[in-house]
C-alpha cells in the first residue's frame, strides 16, 4: 500500500495540461451541441491516448474501468464493456460524454475533500500490514465515521471511498466492503 502519498493527481506533461484545460469536466451543467462538444471530445481522446501511451494512469484506476471485478453492480461487465454493450466501441469511448467522469478519476483520483482523503489514508496506515478482512471491518466503521463527520452524502461518497480504497492499494473485495459500509449511512437532514 502507498498510504503516505497525499496528492492523488497524476503528473501531466505540458501538452496534457493544455488538453485538460480544454475539457469540460461537468458537461451536464452546460448544454453542448455536436459542434461545441467536438473540441472537448477531441481533447479527451488525445489526452487519454497520451496517458495510456506513457502508462501514467495508476493500475487500480485502469482496472476500475476495464475489470468487471472492479465494477460493483456491473452484472459481470466492466465499465468499458457497458460502453461497448451500448454501442460505443474502441477509441470512440474516449470521446463519449459519459467517459468524462472516468477521465476525471484517472487524472485526479476520488472526488473527496483532502482532509477526508488524509484521514482515510491514516486509518489504513494504522491497520498495518498485511491488511486483513478484520481490518476491512474496522476500516469500514472508521470510514462511516469520517463520512458522517464531514456530512458527505452516502450515495455519492460510497463510490468515491471505493475508488480511494483502490488507490490506497486495497483489493476489489476489501474496497467493496468499504463502499458498502458508507452506503449504510443515512443521509444527513
Amino acid at each position: 500500500m502507498h498510504a503516505a502519498v497525499t496528492n492523488l493527481a497524476i503528473d501531466l506533461t505540458e501538452r496534457e495540461r493544455d488538453l485538460v484545460s480544454r475539457i469540460d469536466f461537468n458537461p451536464s451543467a452546460r448544454s453542448h451541441d455536436a459542434d461545441s462538444w467536438r473540441p472537448v471530445a477531441d481533447a479527451m481522446y488525445e489526452l487519454t491516448h497520451s496517458l495510456l501511451q506513457r502508462s501514467a494512469i495508476p493500475e487500480a484506476r485502469i482496472k476500475f474501468f476495464t475489470d468487471p471485478k472492479y465494477f460493483v453492480g456491473g452484472h459481470g461487465l466492466s465499465r468499458r464493456q457497458v460502453f461497448e454493450r451500448n454501442g460505443t466501441h474502441g477509441d470512440a469511448i474516449f470521446r463519449h460524454g459519459n467517459f468524462v467522469k472516468y477521465l476525471r478519476y484517472f487524472l485526479y483520483g476520488p472526488d473527496l475533500p483532502q482532509p477526508v482523503i488524509e484521514n482515510f489514508r491514516q486509518k489504513i496506515a494504522d491497520c498495518g500490514s498485511p491488511f486483513t478482512s478484520r481490518d476491512a471491518l474496522t476500516l469500514g466503521d472508521a470510514t462511516r465515521r469520517i463520512a458522517r463527520s464531514h456530512h458527505l452524502n452516502p450515495g455519492d461518497a460510497a463510490e468515491e471511498f471505493y475508488k480511494l480504497a483502490l488507490d490506497c492499494g486495497l483489493d476489489a473485495d476489501d474496497a467493496h466492503s468499504i463502499r458498502d459500509s458508507v452506503k449504510k449511512l443515512r443521509p444527513s437532514r
